[in-house]
């Protein structure tokens, strides 16, 4: 059994890692405190991406990309997951996969090549949030088109050439559109967040993204890989967070001696490092089954992934934010406000209570009807 990556694998994440370094941390504070980054920047950063040839390497190679093996997609994912900002890397959502006829030099063509940029419209206002059953977004059909309504909180403010993957409720179900950012029907406003207003958006029909009602169907195929590289980026977010929590128990001293010799702060420390690698593991090994399976077996695993690694960041949250919250001066980045904008709680838990299902009927050779 052996547990080293590839050399070619360790040459990737150490040149990864050194660009992150250098080029991603030194912008934390500002997206941090601004919630986005400059058309500039993301420009910049892209840029350097694609100089050191990482751009694409997680798409799958029928459209153009790298193809990379699940374990080494998840190396990326964990490095990625260690800076709190969002660094493109040519991936894009599973839906936009979909597209077909002119929506593939419209949409997935230019996403692919990072001259356009997908933004996910899929959650809404509280307190529907991001149950789908509680989603009041209306696709109200009319003649080859439909008449969208409602409302979206989407993650960043859309720039020239942007577009919108949404979700909305149709006669059929769950249905996925794909629109032009500058639409004239479609506004954006903010108050504390950024919402999405529909007012009798009209959407044609080839802005349908699959069949109507399919918008589930379009990424189940997909979803367990996609849960295994999220269990890595939470590991990378975990790993991060320790080295905040060690760096603050190093130097601030208090009562004249620093956190450090404090054994409840050494207690906290040392399970967060535990949960860490533990998960670490996991991650590792249902992404090695990935590579090695053909069948679907791999549902299991990729569930008790997301389970561990999501109770893993909330338990390291809460740790190092008991370790931050002694006295001392406030730290510049918040980290349960940091986590919270990057991984919304609600999403986590509804991700979380699917996976526990999943796990217990696969135990319990249940299966749906």
């Amino acid at each position: 059994m052996d547990f080293n990556f590839p050399e070619d694998t360790e040459m990737l994440r150490d040149m990864l890692r050194r660009f992150l370094q250098k080029e991603a941390r030194p912008l934390e504070m500002k997206y941090y405190n601004t919630g986005e980054l400059s058309p500039e920047e993301r420009a910049r950063l892209r840029q350097a991406i694609q100089q050191l040839g990482l751009w694409g390497l997680t798409v799958p190679e029928q459209f153009g990309g790298g193809g990379l093996d699940a374990v080494t997609a998840c190396m990326i994912e964990e490095e990625l997951g260690a800076t709190f900002i969002p660094v493109e890397m040519g991936a894009v959502p599973t839906l936009l996969y979909a597209c077909a006829g002119e929506q593939l030099s419209r949409f997935l063509e230019p996403a692919l090549e990072g001259s356009r940029r997908p933004i996910l419209a899929v959650r809404e206002p509280s307190p529907a949030g991001v149950n789908p059953e509680n989603w009041t977004t209306s696709a109200t059909p009319e003649g080859q088109g439909f008449i969208l309504n409602g409302q979206k909180t989407i993650a960043a403010f859309p720039g020239e050439g942007d577009f919108f993957i949404l979700l909305a409720k149709a006669p059929q179900g769950l249905t996925a559109f794909l629109l032009d950012a500058d639409l004239s029907d479609v506004q954006t406003s903010t108050n504390g967040k950024i919402v999405l207003t529909l007012s009798n958006c009209r959407a044609p029909g080839e802005a349908l993204l699959g069949q109507p009602g399919g918008a589930l169907e379009l990424t189940r195929g997909e979803a367990p890989r996609a849960w295994i590289q999220m269990g890595g980026r939470y590991v990378g977010m975990v790993e991060r967070l320790i080295e905040m929590a060690a760096e603050h128990a190093r130097s601030w001293v208090s009562l004249g001696e620093p956190l450090a010799v404090r054994p409840a702060v050494q207690r906290m420390l040392a399970e967060m490092r535990v949960d860490a690698e533990s998960a670490r593991w996991l991650v590792y090994h249902a992404a090695w089954l990935s590579d090695n399976r053909q069948d679907d077996s791999i549902h299991g695993p990729a569930a008790q992934v997301r389970l561990a690694t999501g109770e893993m960041l909330k338990r390291a949250v809460d740790r190092v934010t008991m370790i931050f919250a002694g006295p001392g001066p406030a730290p510049q980045i918040e980290p349960h406000l940091l986590i919270k904008s990057l991984v919304p709680p609600e999403a986590l838990e509804i991700g979380l209570e699917a996976a526990r299902f999943a796990i217990a009927a696969e135990m319990l050779d249940l299966h749906p009807a």
